[in-house]
């Protein structure tokens, strides 16, 4: 069906509507007041008729009223408005921007699907993938979102909680109760950038019933887009030490049980003064850092630390001495063993009761190097989980506020010929250098916006290839600042748009041939 909203002179013929409604994005056209004018084919064909047919301030039942009316009352200003959203029928995440025409009174709205289902199933398959290369395989580990839905576990967690393969499962649902609120503090500051990760001891209850310790390790993986609402996701990791809780309850009761456990725990206790100083060492020492308990008496425990790790120990040190009855996460930090080799042990200290007549402080551990080892990896591909969220076939570059490339992607020699490696810190030529001279101005003027409004701004403009030819490029690119608001660098994408304006050019020759 083609529109009465087209009355082009010259283009009359029903074929060539046809051809310009079909070649169209999905747009929509209202009135200053939110009301439809006109809707393109692909728009009606993206969202139901009912949805079509609404008002604007209808469609989107998950934003407010009033931030919907604030993004018209800008638009109408002149401001190109983005945002993100899902209809009220369909269960889809949507792109959408407002650019209003004050000459024809016109509200013109785009539209686009973030198809949200293939973004997270390549990052699972990416997180699943770093997971299987590590030799690491005792641990148990998750990808949760910020409400604690799995979105991928290994079989390791199956295992602790008692679970299937096919369940749908949320990690916050067998937290124990009594334990739900303890990192609530890590959680909310994590969302606000404050911190990457976190580290602490809780209980979870499986299918069965039993309550388990877990030592949880939580990271923030931050993408660049929204997937189901979230642009943020976290990489968990858990190793039970449900036995490691046990002993150590063991030990603050009953000295007698105290010496037993200690002889034969595969985790490391070390008792030591208030100063410091080393007064017992469990023979775990020996599997971990290769001493033997003797050799270590009388030694200051500072000794064994790495000096990156010092202030940290020495403020735990403080808290354990104290008579504060306060939560306190497990302390990592790396040891020097006998060999020279630096082992990660977490560690939790607590004075003795005062029943038992032992002085100073106990401290348990026990070895997280395979795990940092893990994290180490996870880190290494999180930039890989980037580029797979964009999952388009462009060029990902990031640069500072003159164009200079710190990186950029090696698909620029798909659309330039260029090597991606010419452009990586202006060593052969600037990027800027192969901008086409009309359009470096309108280029600036977008860098400069995109700085002050600290919004993802889009662009099209030309470049011009190794072989003198001119493509057609599409930006988007984003500003990273640190807290002070100060630029850190901008990330962004091109796609090579020079098919789609070969297009546009032809429906313009065939208007004015008409």
């Amino acid at each position: 069906m083609i529109s009465t909203f087209w009355n082009i002179s010259g283009i009359q013929s029903r074929k060539s509507l046809e051809f310009l409604e079909q070649s169209l994005n999905p747009i929509c056209v209202y009135d200053d007041r939110g009301e439809m004018v006109y809707a393109s084919q692909s728009f009606s064909e993206l969202l139901p008729a009912r949805v079509v047919q609404t008002n604007f301030f209808d469609c989107f039942p998950s934003i407010a009223l009033t931030e919907l009316k604030k993004f018209w009352s800008q638009a109408l200003q002149g401001e190109k408005i983005q945002f993100l959203s899902q209809t009220r029928d369909v269960e889809q995440m949507l792109e959408g921007s407002l650019q209003f025409d004050a000459d024809a009174k016109l509200m013109f709205f785009n539209v686009k699907k973030i198809d949200a289902a293939e973004r997270i199933r390549n990052l699972a398959e990416t997180y699943e993938q770093a997971i299987s290369r590590s030799a690491h395989t005792h641990l148990a580990t998750a990808l949760i979102n910020p409400d604690g839905g799995i979105i991928q576990c290994n079989q390791n967690l199956h295992k602790l909680l008692g679970t299937g393969d096919q369940e749908a499962l949320n990690l916050e649902e067998f937290v124990h109760p009594d334990d739900r609120l303890i990192d609530q503090q890590f959680k909310q500051n994590m969302l606000k950038g404050s911190i990457n990760t976190y580290t602490l001891e809780k209980r979870f209850v499986s299918r069965s019933n039993e309550v388990i310790w877990l030592n949880m390790s939580v990271s923030a993986l931050k993408i660049s887009a929204c997937i189901h609402g979230h642009q943020q996701y976290y990489a968990v990791l858990l190793e039970d030490v449900t036995e490691n809780k046990k002993i150590y309850s063991t030990l603050v009761r009953t000295e007698e049980k105290w010496k037993t456990l200690f002889l034969n725990s595969p985790y490391l206790f070390i008792q030591i003064s208030k100063g410091g100083q080393i007064i017992y060492v469990s023979p775990a020492v020996e599997d971990l850092l290769g001493y033997q308990p003797e050799e270590l008496l009388g030694r200051q425990i500072r000794e064994l630390l790495h000096s990156s790790n010092l202030n940290e120990f020495e403020l735990a040190l403080q808290l354990w001495g104290s008579t504060l009855q306060t939560h306190q996460s497990n302390l990592e930090c790396w040891w020097r063993s006998q060999s020279d080799r630096w082992v990660a042990l977490s560690i939790q200290g607590q004075r003795f009761p005062a029943s038992l007549a032992i002085d100073g402080i106990m401290i348990s551990g026990h070895n997280i190097t395979d795990r940092k080892c893990l994290e180490s990896e996870l880190r290494a591909n999180e930039e890989k989980f980037r580029s797979l969220v964009l999952n388009s076939p462009g060029v990902v570059f990031r640069c500072d506020s003159s164009y200079k490339m710190e990186s950029i992607s090696d698909y620029i020699q798909v659309i330039t010929n260029y090597p991606a490696s010419v452009f990586i810190n202006n060593q052969v030529r600037s990027y800027l250098s192969i901008v086409y001279p009309d359009d470096i101005a309108l280029l600036k003027n977008s860098l400069v916006e995109t700085i002050l409004d600290r919004h993802c701004s889009s662009i099209d403009y030309r470049i011009i290839d190794v072989n003198g030819r001119i493509c057609w490029v599409t930006e988007q690119k984003r500003g990273v600042f640190d807290q002070h608001g100060k630029l850190l660098w901008l990330d962004g994408v091109l796609l090579d748009i020079s098919d789609r304006k070969g297009v546009e050019a032809d429906l313009l020759h065939c208007k004015a041939f008409h």
